[in-house]
């Protein structure tokens, strides 16, 4: 959801609530100057003016943000190559397969669950992985940078420009013996 779509959620929630609040107060008799005597005074034509100018813009902010909430996808976005002949993406999803593929084959990883981030300096991988409790974990993280940057690199094109390996856990598993 961008900025202005968050901050026209902002704004709809507080006077939809502030309206039910008011709303309540009056229902349940807590507000003591009842609507009706409002719609007596002199001004009436002009206050209902100002009343239908504030609800369609109240509807028009419910419209928006029911199109937002019903066309957005959560596939991720896409990295892009620019060629002569075209462009060619590459879903956030794709990469973090690839990721998860290269890491499992990396001697002593037993779970890994990446996550691209996008930086104002490029592409960002930040890299959780469960390890086993036999191995030394500076080595592993520095083979899981190594691997995935040349990986990626062969594979799609892309240069990540960091790659942050935080080790959760050690597994408590132990390995079978066949």
């Amino acid at each position: 959801m961008s900025p202005f779509d968050r901050i026209l959620l902002i704004i709809y929630s507080l006077v939809i609530s502030v309206g039910c609040l008011l709303s309540l107060a009056i229902v349940s008799g807590w507000w003591q100057q009842p609507l009706h005597l409002l719609w007596q005074r002199p001004n009436v034509y002009e206050m209902q003016i100002y009343l239908a100018i504030f609800i369609a813009i109240l509807l028009l902010l419910g419209l928006r943000l029911l199109w937002v909430a019903l066309s957005r996808r959560q596939t991720g976005k896409a990295v892009v190559h620019d060629y002569i002949l075209g462009q060619v993406r590459i879903s956030v999803l794709t990469i973090e397969n690839l990721v998860k593929k290269v890491v499992h084959q990396i001697h002593g990883v037993k779970e890994v669950k990446p996550r691209v981030v996008q930086t104002s300096r490029g592409l960002a991988l930040h890299i959780r992985a469960i390890v086993a409790p036999d191995i030394s974990i500076p080595e592993v993280s520095r083979e899981i940078q190594q691997r995935v940057q040349e990986y990626l690199s062969q594979t799609t094109g892309i240069t990540v420009n960091d790659i942050k390996v935080i080790v959760d856990n050690i597994s408590n598993t132990r390995p079978r013996v066949e």
